[in-house]
């Protein structure tokens, strides 16, 4: 009996037994549950079949959602926002839910090893948000582990390889570089069996070599779960899809595993990172990494979900609130406050607020909680509605809260400035309290106290209010800023009924 023969009869024999045993259940899935029948779908197929234990191998996605429904700013989505769900090892996306949920690409997986070593966040198919650097997370071992993270593997990947195949991955990457571990040449595990070619990033040629350990889980079958009942399948998943394409060679780490010196062979992946333990036990030596949690966790670190506290109102930012500002300029300024926004940082509730100046359109984006209000961020536009830039701050840049509006005192807040124009920066934003008088405006007198905001970026690069003296109502918010170049002062104020 041929190799594929005999494991289909193995098979075949399994779920002939299973079919005449009563099968538990699955455990309940605790909170959070699926953010769509698409993403369960998904998860059921490869991964139920480990939960109701009639299977022993590695997760596919996870054990259950790693976090609920979130809704992430994306450019060619539907209101530039698309479903998403972490998982410990992805993330599942629905970019364009128009289409056929029958096709094999309704969902997709998110390209996280990419962003993850680059830095980038992708809010578009072209459009990126640069963070700065890679994540310094460790990708194998325990999590603490200092080397290697994914920055580490910024000038691993990308650098196209010749084709190996029969021969053994014996590279070692170190913090120090590259060495050699010729004693992994009889690993069987590490023998090159595969070479795949496809269009690199800017359209070239590009190659990379996979090893036995990696194909032979790439290309495994395995038991899925198909119409309420666990049944055979060959392979088990479509890796390009769960993995997309290798993006460099293999290579050996040594890392602290459980506490001790482990020998781990590496493989990023497009959407994932494959690792190899050969000590580990026969069915979890090829696993995926944590790849979800990682990502999740970097990407979110800064900015905790936030619900909207009723001290909005007071700020002059509750929802449906309309200023109109007469300036310098021959264009009025008109902001108009809507919310809770909650795609533009998935998983917090935000007041959005729309900003028309001159031939421009912002709308900015506050976290307004017990303990003030910040700025998370902005969109930017032309009148026309042609997108030019989206800024997000990490942490939210803290302006005040009512607790700060005594004379004399002096703020100052740090955050790291994230564009998709320019590169990531960190920025300091000063306010200093000075006086609370009464300004007389177009829409009447209003007590307010004076500020003096400074950044430490040039005025190009941030909203006119951030280095301003400004005039600031806890009830109405800004009533009136004054520039070197530029005033403007409330004239209608109108607050929801």
């Amino acid at each position: 009996m041929t190799s594929d023969s005999t494991r289909w009869f193995c098979f075949l024999v399994l779920v002939g037994v299973l079919s005449q045993s009563q099968l538990s259940p699955p455990p309940a899935h605790a909170e959070p549950l699926f953010a769509d029948p698409a993403f369960a779908a998904r998860w059921e197929y490869v991964d139920r079949p480990v939960a109701a234990g009639v299977t022993q191998r590695s997760w596919i996605w996870g054990p259950a959602p790693l976090s609920g429904p979130l809704t992430e700013w994306y450019q060619e989505s539907p209101q530039r926002s698309r479903l998403v769900q972490y998982f410990d090892k992805g993330r599942m996306e629905l970019t364009h839910p128009s289409e056929d949920p029958a096709s094999p690409w309704y969902v997709t997986g998110g390209l996280l090893t990419r962003e993850l070593i680059s830095g980038t966040i992708q809010l578009g198919d072209a459009l990126f948000l640069n963070a700065g650097s890679g994540a310094r997370i460790a990708i194998a071992g325990d999590p603490d582990n200092s080397f290697p993270t994914y920055a580490d593997l910024a000038t691993v990947i990308d650098q196209a390889q010749p084709d190996r195949t029969g021969q053994a991955v014996t590279c070692w990457l170190t913090a120090e570089g590259w060495q050699e571990r010729p004693e992994a040449a009889s690993d069987p595990g590490a023998t090159f069996v595969r070479y795949i070619t496809y269009a690199g990033p800017v359209g070239e040629l590009v190659g990379y070599n996979i090893p036995q350990a990696f194909w032979a889980f790439m290309t495994q079958p395995g038991l899925v779960w198909r119409d309420g009942n666990p049944a055979p399948a060959d392979p088990l998943f479509d890796w390009l899809f769960v993995l997309g394409y290798p993006i460099a060679d293999p290579f050996w780490v040594q890392v602290r595993l459980r506490n001790e010196p482990t020998w781990v062979l590496v493989q990023p992946y497009e959407r994932r990172i494959l690792t190899y333990t050969p000590s580990n036990p026969p069915g979890w030596q090829v696993e995926m990494g944590n790849i979800g949690l990682h990502y999740w966790r970097w990407r979110y670190q800064f900015t905790p979900p936030v619900r909207m506290h009723p001290s909005a109102g007071y700020f002059g930012l509750r929802p449906g609130t309309r200023a109109v500002f007469g300036s310098s300029s021959r264009f009025d300024e008109i902001w108009q406050v809507s919310g809770p926004i909650e795609s533009f940082i998935a998983g917090s509730e935000l007041v959005a607020r729309e900003e028309l100046r001159g031939s421009s359109r912002w709308i900015t984006y506050w976290a307004v909680t017990e303990n003030g209000i910040a700025l998370c961020g902005w969109e930017r536009y032309t009148r026309a509605g042609t997108f030019v830039e989206m800024v997000v701050f990490w942490p939210p840049l803290h302006l005040l809260s009512a607790g700060d509006l005594f004379e004399g005192n002096i703020q100052e807040t740090t955050v790291t400035y994230l564009s998709t124009r320019v590169s990531a920066h960190t920025l300091t934003l000063r306010v200093q309290v000075d006086e609370q008088t009464l300004v007389g405006t177009p829409y009447g007198v209003v007590p307010a106290w004076r500020l003096t905001l400074q950044t430490s970026d040039p005025p190009r690069l941030v909203l006119s209010y951030l280095n301003s003296s400004l005039w600031f109502s806890p009830n109405l918010g800004i009533v009136q800023w004054t520039t070197d170049q530029y005033a403007a002062q409330l004239r209608e104020f109108t607050a929801p009924s």
